[in-house]
């Protein structure tokens, strides 16, 4: 098989895994979550000399959890959506990231209890979850083999080639030299403003020009429709497997990318 045949593989393999990740719930990672699963957010937008206690508090969290048998992993979203919508079930109460990535929280071996956060770029992705609710998929009774409910009607394809030209904008942002700098407020309006003018389904959703405050979220839940803040935030979710994978993936596309440069 060809260079070029394998990382098409690659790259398919890659895409299948990220529409996995809408199985993970996370249309609503911040409001009234039980204590086995605190979401631990934290703004990221502003410095905040507590970061680092807040990082050592997540970290003794998602042990402490991993040792009840509960697998917890620290994510970063971008962009976050709260209020509700109407589902086949009922109203459902949203506050999402619109994109996220898996993070890491290290802790430094010459220094007791300091813990840093490493952002995994290469995992970016849309918010499936909440994706999925906007367009309208019921999904299916019926559990499939491996227990998954899969949703029962199709996406438009034009839909779909919305979403993949976020997700290609995504990509190319992660592997910038300075990727921090280009996953900005801005970037993420302009990102929330494509879909909201390219997707019939999100047209209700208001783009807000004012900060996000924690504070209100109990009120902005209640909101309908729902309403879209430019934000970085840190949080804590029950853990999927298909995210790890998807990292792996991306790591080998990368490698598959430089050695078939090389060898041009």
């Amino acid at each position: 098989m060809s260079a070029v045949s394998i990382l098409s593989y690659l790259r398919y393999l890659h895409d299948v895994n990220r529409k996995l990740l809408q199985r993970g719930g996370l249309e609503n990672v911040l409001y009234r979550k039980p204590v086995s699963q605190h979401h631990y957010y934290h703004q990221l937008d502003q410095p905040d000399p507590n970061r680092p206690r807040h990082w050592l508090g997540s970290l003794k969290h998602i042990e402490n959890a991993q040792a009840r048998g509960v697998s917890l992993r620290p994510l970063v979203g971008f962009g976050l959506v709260v209020g509700q919508i109407n589902t086949d079930k009922g109203l459902k109460r949203l506050a999402a990231p619109l994109v996220f990535c898996s993070a890491r929280l290290v802790e430094d071996d010459e220094r007791p209890n300091s813990v840093q956060m490493e952002i995994l770029w290469e995992s970016v992705t849309l918010n499936y979850d909440l994706l999925t609710l906007f367009l309208g998929q019921m999904q299916d009774d019926d559990p499939d083999e491996d227990g998954n409910r899969l949703p029962q009607s199709g996406v438009d394809p034009n839909t779909l080639a919305r979403f993949s030209d976020v997700e290609k904008d995504l990509e190319r942002w992660a592997n910038d030299a300075n990727p921090d700098a280009r996953f900005n407020l801005a970037a993420q309006s302009e990102v929330m403003k494509y879909i909201h003018d390219t997707v019939l389904e999100f047209r209700s959703v208001s783009i807000s020009t004012t900060p996000y405050d924690p504070r209100l979220l109990d009120a902005l839940v209640q909101k309908r429709p729902p309403v879209f803040f430019a934000h970085r935030f840190f949080f804590v979710a029950p853990a999927a497997g298909e995210l790890t994978t998807m990292t792996a993936l991306a790591a080998l596309i990368r490698q598959t990318e430089r050695r078939t440069r090389n060898a041009v």
